[in-house]
């Protein structure tokens, strides 16, 4: 009798387990479903004024100031893109609803992050969303750079700093 308790308990944790299995998946169907309304967002960043095509373009979106504009690991969101010409568009899907701020880079030699120089300013090519300006001691305010994203498809244009 024992032994068949533990075979019945065997039995219903595989059912629960196969059951969870089926649910993820069928939630993961649900997701990419075309009338999921949270599926036609997409926030996209067109990056201009590029001079020359090379290295990549770091795209980071930014839900609070923490972090903003520099230190990109801290943003909500971020993207890597290869640069082949004039213009880089860093697409972000699936964005939710609210207040951001974008900040992007180019890094020409490839080694992951902004490269400044002894005071502090920026020696790659940057920009921001709202083309917010650099201010007199330092970079743009989050403040300056925010925008509300409701959603749907929206394309914001950045124009490069050198």
């Amino acid at each position: 009798m024992d032994w068949t308790k533990r075979r019945v308990t065997g039995l219903v944790a595989i059912v629960l387990v196969g059951a969870a299995v089926v649910s993820s998946s069928s939630e993961a169907q649900v997701t990419d479903d075309p009338n999921d309304p949270a599926a036609r967002n997409s926030l996209t960043l067109e990056i201009t004024g590029i001079k020359e095509a090379t290295g990549k373009m770091a795209c980071a979106l930014f839900w609070q100031n923490k972090g903003f504009p520099r230190k990109h690991r801290r943003a909500l969101r971020r993207t890597w893109v290869d640069v082949e010409g004039d213009t880089v568009k860093c697409v972000f899907r699936r964005t939710g609803l609210g207040e951001y701020a974008a900040s992007v880079f180019l890094d020409t030699n490839r080694d992951g992050k902004l490269d400044t120089n002894a005071i502090g300013s920026a020696k790659e090519p940057w920009g921001v969303s709202q083309n917010a300006k650099a201010k007199r001691f330092g970079p743009p305010l989050y403040k300056d750079a925010k925008f509300n994203y409701q959603g749907g498809p929206v394309t914001l244009k950045i124009q490069l700093v050198y």
